[in-house]
């Protein structure tokens, strides 16, 4: 039995992973990361580096050696624990698959040096310490450790029987290095890598929070979000902007797995980028019968009936989208992961309410905007907007103000500040504001004409 009050080594990274989001046995089932957007790996991708005649060691939690993306793919499995290379966890199988996915050409090396049980700490960090000694002898040129644990090695080391566990994970580090080996550790895990200066912290890409004394070296393209093997292969299509390819590929799996709504909204996707619009409201109708919570299905939907004029469903849709994100109780998120602007999302949303009339649901839109990005200076203008049209008008001009400041060049913060103000009967500062809306845009007309009718004003004041 473990000490009391000792720490655990444990994995890091996206460590709230479970087997079961990688395979669902009782379905069948296994399951892939997607990269959604992810700068990094579409640089990597334009680099044409693959990772060919390159070892890959990942120490980890095991694997599932049958997964189709990885069962033709392992160079070596060894298991370090007792108990087998089968992962029980999740984490060093979705590691696998995300350098897999990465890295295509790579051969990739499993050590399972990771399994919950009940060792005294030493062993846990002596694993760690073979695991990385037979990733050298096997020929890898890079060694990724999730493994570890938040504690410093000189506070481990006081521990029973760690302070030489410690010693063997530090200098097994130390010759792989000497090797010119790549060592990579997950952020968080200050030991091992506090073992070495050349340490590659690897920190996850989007990660809101990490410790203060945590500085990761690089990011991650590590992705948690999962799809199911029979959707990837349309996805990756998708993404690609491969419309028909992808829509035979969703096509025939929709056939083989009408309940899952994902591969309906994908199709959907598909049928939009080929302008078949009633075609797509359709899927995405068949996608929200089987989900009808998706936030995202809800405002792709939305998205469509606007593209064939049916702005009155749209809106409908919208309604959804908002009724679902504030009963949840977010301030905001992410619309769609097609998309390149959180922000501009909420801030298009916005701007469709504010056409219909519907200012308070337009207040929201542009509220989470800003929320999300409180550098949208058009969520700012906009939002002064609806305050105008609220007659409240000193707090749209603090709108305006902030606007302008973030985009000195937008003529409409400029002019909207002064229709603010002449609505105050503020009419001399007003002017001012019109003749820099006239000043960046000459031909702005809606300046020109209410300068021309504020000057008015301010004359016909003067004479009485």
């Amino acid at each position: 039995m473990p000490e009391q009050n000792v720490p655990r080594v444990r994995l890091f990274g996206a460590h709230e992973l479970k087997i079961s989001d990688i395979f669902d046995e009782k379905k069948d089932i296994y399951y892939v990361p997607i990269f959604q957007g992810n700068d990094d790996v579409n640089k990597l991708h334009q680099s044409a580096y693959t990772g060919k005649n390159t070892k890959c060691a990942i120490l980890d939690s095991g694997v599932l050696s049958d997964h189709p993306y990885l069962k033709d793919r392992m160079g070596a499995i060894e298991d370090f624990t007792g108990h087998g290379p089968q992962d029980r966890e999740g984490h060093g199988t979705a590691v696998a698959l995300n350098l897999a996915m990465t890295v295509p050409d790579a051969s990739i090396l499993i050590g399972k040096v990771y399994e919950n049980d009940d060792v005294p700490l030493s062993e846990y960090i002596n694993r760690i310490a073979r695991g990385v000694n037979w990733a050298i002898d096997s020929g890898a040129r890079i060694i990724n450790l999730s493994v570890g644990m938040e504690k410093r090695k000189e506070d481990i080391s006081k521990y029973s029987g760690c302070s030489e566990a410690v010693k063997n994970v530090c200098k097994a580090i130390n010759r792989a290095i000497e090797n010119r080996i790549s060592v990579l550790v997950a952020a968080g895990a200050n030991f091992p890598a506090d073992c070495h200066e050349s340490i590659i912290v690897v920190g996850l890409s989007g990660n809101p929070v990490y410790p203060k004394d945590v500085h990761p070296t690089v990011y991650s393209p590590f992705s948690p979000i999962l799809v199911p093997t029979f959707l990837f292969e349309g996805y990756a299509h998708l993404k690609m902007g491969m419309y028909e390819q992808a829509l035979t590929l969703f096509k025939q799996a929709v056939d083989l797995h009408p309940e899952d709504h994902q591969l309906w909204k994908y199709q959907a996707l598909c049928l939009y980028g080929l302008k078949k619009y009633n075609d797509a409201v359709q899927s995405f109708d068949k996608a929200l019968a089987i989900k009808q919570s998706d936030v995202e299905t809800w405002y792709l939907k939305g998205i469509t009936l606007l593209a064939i004029t049916q702005n009155d469903k749209a809106i409908e849709c919208f309604d959804e989208v908002l009724k679902l994100v504030d009963n949840a109780g977010l301030t905001g998120m992410k619309l769609t992961e097609f998309s390149n602007s959180i922000s501009d999302d909420w801030y298009n949303m916005g701007v469709y309410y504010e056409r219909a009339s519907r200012y308070d649901e337009a207040a929201n839109c542009y509220d989470k905007a800003i929320w999300i990005d409180p550098l949208n200076a058009k969520a700012r203008n906009n939002r002064g907007v609806i305050s105008a049209i609220e007659e409240k008008y000193e707090d749209s001009i603090k709108y305006f103000e902030v606007a302008t400041e973030l985009n000195p060049s937008m003529v409409d913060a400029w002019f909207n500040k002064g229709l603010a103000l002449s609505r105050l009967g503020r009419y001399e500062e007003s002017i001012e504001f019109f003749d820099k809306a006239i000043a960046i845009d000459p031909a702005c007309n809606k300046a020109l004409n209410e300068k021309i009718r504020v000057t008015g004003k301010l004359k016909s004041s003067e004479e009485l």
